[in-house]
């Protein structure tokens, strides 16, 4: 099982080298998952649910180990969608680069429950207007996606 760092590991690698992490755009027919951040960085946003990836994990693993501590959902990745780019991410007391893969999920299974770093939830067919800036521009990139919500 793929380990966390601890807040100085973390603070040591990523002051220093670019963090890769996933974003999941997770689709159901009641629209697009967006969950409202309760920390830092974006706090009192409208955001994707995404997180690190951790050493010897896959992509699809981290996804769907991801939504599932985030939202309680368990998911299927459909396609990877892009890449949004975090260059200058000021949290935890240091700037950090971060590189988000977004992959497209379908939800298996239809009740939410956020852990500590979300405060709500909604499914949505448009983008909010107090969305993070990186994933609201992303969103707006995905036209024809978001045209068959």
């Amino acid at each position: 099982m793929p380990k966390e760092f601890s807040h100085e590991e973390f603070k040591s690698i990523y002051s220093r080298v670019p963090r890769l992490t996933i974003d999941l755009l997770i689709k159901s027919k009641e629209g697009i998952l967006f969950t409202k951040r309760a920390i830092e960085p974006f706090r009192g946003m409208w955001h994707l649910p995404g997180g690190g990836v951790l050493l010897n994990e896959s992509l699809e693993e981290a996804g769907k180990r991801i939504a599932k501590r985030e939202t309680g959902l368990n998911i299927e990745i459909k396609k990877f969608l892009g890449y949004i780019e975090f260059p200058h991410e000021k949290v935890l007391g240091f700037e950090r680069h971060s590189v988000s893969l977004v992959f497209l999920a379908e939800p298996l299974s239809v009740e939410v429950k956020l852990n500590e770093e979300s405060e709500d939830f909604n499914f949505r067919k448009d983008i909010p207007e107090n969305t993070a800036p990186p994933h609201k521009e992303f969103l707006r990139k995905q036209k024809s996606l978001l045209k068959k919500i």
